[in-house]
């Protein structure tokens, strides 16, 4: 037996791998500050004794974890797929994000029992000094710095694990700002701010972690991102030819969107037309949307409006087959349809009728307005014969031709008349004026007349064509 081989592509772009190298760099600098910061703020919240210096000495201590996380993390998570993660590693960003927001709720329980306990028995007051005052400054201002540089590498990049460590920072500015004033409260006497200072810090900074682990669950459970699904829907229903669409699945896997897209096209689109549809689709959700990466699958769909035989045409197309000269004769209440189904010449007759007897049978069940079918079999690769031209020698049948037309239509009509024989027979091919306030209906009638009387009045003749055109002369 034959085993199929799956290929994944691994090649990474220099723009992706510029990105991985960027959201490295700003996140080892993270590392840096966070350790600066939580050995500052531990060193002075120890000798000063400030539950709320500790409480936030703590809380950089954590950032600093998360930190070394996310390090790791946008590293992993930037690695191409491979034969086990189809999707790539992006997740792992929602997986390291996800375990520093329960880190930070842990933390600010322990922090909330040391709080509460301080209410209840305050015991010697924190000492105050400059250098309190100066940690906590120094350590506002770093954190704003880190802050804006992670959450606009996070932006830029979408990576999850990055927005959650400037969510770290960030929470640090708030905190150490509690932290300020709980200071500036116990140097005026007020023992308990320190507490209240260290309470207001885990409850901002709960409130955070709940935040970000919520939306780190919804990545990793698939939920829809919000706002993708209508933007893309939008996006593929403004482009020519498509007609609905069926079914969009999406999820996310770090910075990257993946699509599942089944849409409606015109069911008498050819694969060329299918497939070029699908890549101006693509292009242009690529533009509005990046990082999203879409599979797109066609379904033939009827067009509104379609007739039955142009339905019939391209219900014949979507089987991988081509027919014409298709022609509908009323039968009581249904029609009987005759057409001509092209085959090679080299296919034998017994494959030819296996073929076109499926095919009535899908025609009568598809198009229950259909009776009965005929099929011709046609040769498409017969070659082309030679036209043998007749208006120089039969000038007395093109002059009849003439006196025909003139006599139906009007004077000068008629031009660009040619005479010709092919296997025997004779032919003519003509362009006629009409006016062009003539519906095609009534052009069709007095052309389908001037052709029976031609071959009524001149028995040589066997086929006839006409090419209808406006006469702009008449309308002026």
């Amino acid at each position: 037996m034959g085993r199929e081989l799956l290929v994944i592509d691994t090649r990474t772009d220099k723009k992706n791998t510029l990105a991985a190298v960027e959201k490295f760099r700003v996140a080892l600098i993270s590392v840096g500050a966070a350790l600066f910061l939580t050995g500052a703020k531990l060193i002075v919240g120890v000798w000063t004794g400030s539950l709320a210096l500790i409480s936030e000495a703590a809380h950089s201590g954590l950032d600093l974890f998360a930190s070394i996380i996310t390090m790791f993390a946008v590293r992993a998570a930037d690695r191409p797929p491979d034969k086990t993660h189809h999707y790539g590693h992006g997740k792992i960003e929602s997986l390291s994000a996800l375990f520093e927001s329960l880190l930070l709720i842990i933390t600010c329980l322990w922090i909330l029992k040391e709080a509460i306990h301080r209410f209840s028995d305050p015991g010697s007051p924190p000492q105050v000094n400059v250098y309190s005052f100066a940690v906590v400054l120094t350590a506002i201002v770093i954190d704003w710095y880190r802050y804006r540089a992670l959450i606009k590498t996070a932006r830029k990049h979408r990576s999850q694990a990055l927005e959650a460590d400037a969510l770290h920072f960030y929470s640090d500015i708030i905190s150490s700002s509690f932290v300020l004033l709980g200071l500036a409260a116990v140097s005026l006497g007020y023992i308990w701010a320190d507490a209240l200072a260290a309470i207001l810090v885990i409850i901002w900074v709960g409130i955070l972690a709940v935040r970000l682990g919520k939306r780190n669950v919804d990545v990793l459970a698939d939920r829809v991102p919000e706002g993708y699904a209508e933007k893309i829907a939008t996006l593929t229903l403004g482009t020519d030819g498509v007609l609905s669409v069926d079914q969009l699945r999406l999820r996310r896997s770090g910075s990257a969107v993946f699509a599942d897209l089944r849409i409606g096209l015109d069911r008498s689109f050819s694969l060329a037309e299918a497939h070029n549809t699908k890549k101006i689709l693509l292009e242009k959700l690529a533009s509005h949307i990046p990082g999203l990466d879409a599979v797109i699958h066609a379904n033939p769909k009827t067009v509104p409006g379609e007739s039955l035989e142009l339905g019939i045409l391209n219900f014949i197309k979507t089987q991988g087959l081509q027919a014409h000269n298709l022609t509908l004769r009323r039968r009581e209440e249904k029609f009987v349809a005759e057409l001509h189904l092209e085959f090679s010449g080299e296919l034998t007759i017994g494959e030819a009728h296996r073929t076109t007897d499926e095919l009535e049978k899908l025609i009568l069940s598809h198009f229950p307005e259909i009776c009965d079918i005929q099929i011709h079999i046609e040769d498409i690769c017969k070659a082309a014969e030679v036209e043998v031209p007749l208006n120089n020698r039969c000038p007395d049948i093109v002059e009849q031709i003439g006196i025909i037309c003139d006599k139906r239509l009007g004077k000068d009509k008629c031009h660009s008349v040619v005479l010709g024989q092919l296997s025997g027979k004779i032919s003519v091919a003509m362009h006629c004026l009409f006016p062009v306030e003539m519906t095609v209906h009534e052009v069709h009638i007095q052309t389908t007349e001037l052709e029976e009387e031609l071959r009524k009045e001149i028995r040589e003749l066997h086929d006839v064509l006409i090419h209808a055109e406006p006469d702009f002369a008449i309308r002026k």
